[in-house]
């Protein structure tokens, strides 16, 4: 596969995502990787709406999204956004096999009981271990909201607040 973002995004498919990310890596394909969103007809319908025709939307369960991710790697597959709703995600897909270089954070929305540390992403303890777990695995995580905006290190602003 020629290029491939991984996206942890709570908002899935979305205005950034479709004017900004898939003309930047020419996207061909969107793999949304969501235990629950498969069952879920009605919003799975409105994500799939939200993408252009052209556009091929795949809403698999992780594990069905890491297999077909991996299985396309070394073929000519499709040039690929993967998409996921939260960390934990990310991690699930980590243990079912994903190899897993880069990952690209967009947007975790602001709860109770998260600290906001950038205008787009809130953490609770969870997300922050998730974090942690990553970078004992080596794993590049930037705050990117769009391609022309700069690259945050992740880990170096949680660095420089204190919570790694």
């Amino acid at each position: 596969m020629k290029r491939v973002l991984f996206r942890v995004d709570d908002r899935l498919i979305h205005g950034q995502i479709i004017a900004a990310w898939v003309p930047y890596i020419r996207a061909t394909r969107i793999i949304v990787a969501d235990d629950k969103l498969p069952q879920n007809e009605m919003l799975s319908k409105i994500l799939r709406l939200a993408a252009p025709a052209s556009l091929r939307v795949e809403i698999l369960p992780v594990r069905q999204a890491v297999a077909l991710i991996e299985q396309q790697r070394s073929g000519p597959g499709l040039l690929t956004i993967m998409l996921f709703s939260g960390l934990d995600a990310v991690v699930q897909a980590l243990a079912a096999g994903l190899t897993l270089i880069e990952l690209n954070i967009g947007n975790l929305r602001n709860a109770p009981g998260k600290l906001q540390i950038s205008d787009s992403i809130s953490l609770d303890r969870k997300e922050i271990e998730a974090l942690r777990q990553l970078q004992r695995q080596d794993i590049k995580v930037t705050i990117q909201p769009v391609p022309s905006a700069p690259a945050v290190d992740m880990m170096a602003l949680l660095r420089r607040k204190g919570l790694l």
